[in-house]
């Protein structure tokens, strides 16, 4: 008896469900915009994002360079972004602030479209094209309004600053430990060049001077002299940039060997 009184709740629910989908299946095809429109903004304002998008996407056209046309735009990203659809909602916002720069909603769709980006970045070890794109995008939103209340701490744009050193950082690293000391020597020098406060900027160095060592121990005869020489330059650098480091007793060790080979050869390095 039970069985037959919870089969016949489910099919009154299915019946629901397939009257309901009836019901707004026959609400998108409604040649009435104004019955699409109010009822796309019902559906979004009880979350129901995933109702109300489809219906601003149907009245796009309609409303194009209309005065609902900034709304109905904004509505779609937003509904997209609600969703956590990152991609679709990069292509709508893209076309909002495109658009409809001067609009109400544009303060917050700029600053939605940089977040958005922010979304889509990946970590340090991938492709770092959306990161660029969101950093570019939080300077476009942060340049056109200054005084925005929105991510006041720019804390995105600089957790994004960090995701490019930690990649640099990485890149350069990966020379290294692949033994091509040559290109770790420029790769490390350019990572601190582009981002010279990067918390990673001590162990680069020192990888600089450990890479250029290491360079000049393993070269030809002849080559030698010149990269020892270099080598203690590095040295120098170092221990002026980061007087206390751990690495000190490693780099001081590098500096003596590569001293020890100048003066055995009489090259005068003072």
């Amino acid at each position: 008896m039970y069985r037959l009184k919870d089969k016949g709740i489910l099919l009154i629910l299915i019946g629901f469900m397939i009257s309901g989908c009836a019901g707004y299946n026959k609400l998108l095809k409604n040649p009435n915009p104004e019955k699409r429109y109010f009822a796309g903004l019902e559906y979004y304002n009880n979350k129901k994002y995933a109702k109300s998008t489809p219906l601003f996407e149907s009245l796009n056209a309609v409303y194009d360079n209309q005065p609902r046309g900034d709304t109905v735009s904004f509505y779609i990203a937003k509904g997209y972004y609600l969703m956590s659809d990152y991609y679709s909602a990069e292509g709508a916002l893209e076309r909002f602030t495109r658009v409809f720069g001067r609009s109400n909603f544009a303060e917050e769709a700029y600053y939605m479209r940089a977040v958005n980006l922010y979304r889509l970045s990946s970590r340090a070890s991938l492709d770092q094209r959306n990161t660029i794109d969101a950093i570019t995008a939080f300077n476009l939103f942060y340049t056109k309004f200054p005084n925005s209340e929105f991510d006041k701490e720019e804390k995105y744009l600089n957790e994004l600053k960090e995701r490019l050193e930690e990649k640099a950082y990485l890149a350069a690293k990966l020379y290294y430990q692949i033994e091509d000391y040559k290109a770790a020597i420029v790769a490390l020098r350019n990572s601190i060049r582009e981002f010279p406060n990067s918390k990673y900027n001590e162990e680069q160095s020192f990888l600089m001077l450990k890479a250029s060592y290491i360079y000049a121990k393993k070269s030809v005869r002849r080559m030698q002299p010149e990269r020892y020489i270099a080598a203690i330059d590095e040295y120098y650098n170092f221990v002026s940039d980061y007087p206390e480091s751990k690495y000190l007793p490693e780099a001081e060790v590098m500096y003596q060997e590569s001293r020890l080979f100048t003066e055995k050869r009489g090259i005068d390095i003072n």
